[in-house]
C-alpha cells in the first residue's frame, strides 16, 4: 500500500506518547520528525519555516536550524508524505490529518460550557488520555501541557458534577478518581469524591477519603483542609476522631 496516498485516514496522537498512525498501520518516525509533527499539531496553523527553525533548533544558528528543518521534512515527505503541507514559506499539518489532542481540548471545552449526553458519552476519552507527551520536555510542549492538563481537570470535574446529580454515581467516581490522580492536592476533586461516597451511603470511604486527603496536605504543603470539605465530613460520627 502507498501511504502516501492515505491521506484521509491518517492519524496523530500526542497524549500518553507520540504515535502516528495511516491507513491503520503504525509509521515509525525519527524524533525531528516526530518534533516537526508535534508542534504543528500544536500550533493548528500554517507556520513560518523561520519560526519552526527557530522554535525546535533554539541552540542552533539561523542557517543551521534551517538547514535541519529542511532535511527533517526531507525524511518526512518520504515516510507520510500526507501529513504536512508546504505553502510559499509556510509548513501546516494537513488538514485532513486527525489530532487526539484537537479533539480533547474540543471535548473539555463542551464538558465544561455544555456538558450534554454526547459529551458525557466521550468522557472516557478524556479519562484515558491523561497526559500531553509526557517524556518531552521542550519548552514549547510544556506550555500546551499545563493548558491541557488545567482544562481536562476543569472538564472533568464538571462532568462528575453532572453525573452525580443524574444520579449515575459509579461513572461519576471512575471521573471524579481521575480528576485526583491528576492532582492529589486539588480540594475541588477531593469534595467530589467525598460527595460521591456520601450519595452512596459509603461513610466508611468517605472518612477513608477525607484521611488519606487531609494527611496528605499535611504532609506536602503543611495545610488543613479547608471549612467547605470540613462541613462534608462534620455530620459523620467519627469526625472528632479524625480530627484527634
Amino acid at each position: 500500500m502507498d501511504l502516501t496516498t492515505a491521506s484521509r485516514e491518517a492519524r496523530l496522537s500526542l497524549t500518553c506518547e507520540f504515535a502516528l498512525t495511516i491507513a491503520g498501520q503504525s509509521v515509525p518516525v525519527p524524533h525531528s520528525v516526530e518534533r516537526v509533527l508535534a508542534y504543528l499539531a500544536l500550533r493548528d496553523r500554517p507556520v513560518s519555516r523561520t519560526k519552526v527553525a527557530g522554535v525546535l533548533w533554539l541552540d542552533s544558528s539561523q542557517g543551521r536550524a534551517t538547514s535541519n528543518l529542511r532535511t527533517t521534512l526531507w525524511r518526512l515527505h518520504r515516510s507520510a508524505a500526507c501529513v504536512v503541507v508546504s505553502a510559499e514559506d509556510r509548513v501546516a499539518l494537513a488538514p485532513q490529518v486527525v489530532v487526539d489532542v484537537r479533539e480533547l481540548f474540543l471535548l473539555t471545552h463542551r464538558l465544561i460550557e455544555t456538558p450534554d449526553e454526547r459529551a458525557l458519552t466521550s468522557v472516557h476519552e478524556l479519562i484515558d488520555a491523561a497526559d500531553l507527551l509526557p517524556d518531552w520536555e521542550d519548552e514549547w510542549v510544556v506550555a500546551d501541557r499545563e493548558r491541557y492538563r488545567l482544562l481536562r481537570l476543569e472538564a472533568l470535574e464538571r462532568a462528575a458534577e453532572v453525573l452525580i446529580r443524574r444520579g449515575q454515581l459509579e461513572r461519576a467516581l471512575e471521573t471524579a478518581h481521575a480528576a485526583v490522580a491528576s492532582d492529589p492536592l486539588r480540594e475541588s476533586a477531593r469534595r467530589l469524591l467525598l460527595r460521591i461516597r456520601l450519595a452512596q451511603g459509603n461513610v466508611a470511604g468517605a472518612l477513608n477519603e477525607y484521611g488519606h486527603y487531609r494527611a496528605l496536605l499535611k504532609d506536602e504543603v503543611g495545610l488543613e483542609p479547608s471549612p467547605s470539605i470540613d462541613a462534608l465530613i462534620q455530620p459523620l460520627a467519627r469526625t472528632s476522631s479524625l480530627k484527634g
